[in-house]
């Protein structure tokens, strides 16, 4: 199965303001989201409609089960942030690994690029109980992507040559990396140019 990242176009301030604000509408929207419902069909207990309700009632938080505020959170960035221009999903330790490779041999950019995206902290600011392992949650702010788009400035390929790389047995994988290492640096573009914060699950 493997670990999968995708990512929205967020106002942050937007974002920090759902949490206690009592919001009976958002509350509604979310829970009627395809999204959302994915995440609480997975549970029995409808744990994580009782964390999408904590968040915006200002309820006390289960510090034992910070998984279900993660997932409900994903319900709420769904709903309140932009969908990217890019929307496959990258496969973590394999794909990025790909566009690691790449990165290096092509370019001699040495980079982690999981990393870059998830850095050691899984620095955010919203006040989520805190979450052991999955999904991790990574805010992107408009410093450290400009940061990324001049690491991957350089890095370029075209739809077509894309193509041909992926079809050429031979060079497949490094296909598939530039297919991430474009659709990236398409979706920093969009929120560079959109003056929006990128908000990164992975799980």
């Amino acid at each position: 199965m493997g670990y999968y990242m995708f990512a929205y176009g967020v106002k942050t301030s937007e974002l920090q303001a759902v949490f206690s604000s009592k919001n009976e509408a958002l509350l509604a929207e979310v829970q009627k989201d395809e999204i959302f419902q994915n995440y609480a069909e997975e549970d029995d207990d409808n744990e994580t409609t009782k964390a999408l309700t904590d968040i915006i009632m200002g309820l006390p938080f289960d510090e034992k089960k910070g998984y279900t505020y993660g997932y409900a959170f994903i319900g709420i960035c769904a709903i309140l942030g932009k969908k990217l221009p890019f929307t496959e999903e990258i496969k973590f330790w394999y794909e990025t690994d790909l566009i690691n490779k790449t990165l290096f041999e092509d370019y001699d950019i040495e980079v982690e690029i999981d990393t870059e995206l998830f850095p050691a902290d899984h620095f955010h600011p919203f006040p989520l109980p805190e979450i052991e392992d999955y999904p991790m949650i990574s805010l992107i702010d408009q410093d450290r992507l400009r940061h990324l788009a001049s690491l991957l400035e350089k890095a370029y390929k075209t739809k077509e040559e894309i193509e041909a790389l992926i079809e050429d047995d031979d060079d497949e994988e490094r296909g598939f990396a530039y297919e991430h290492i474009m659709g990236l640096k398409e979706n920093i573009s969009f929120c560079l140019n959109n003056q929006l914060d990128m908000i990164a699950f992975c799980h």
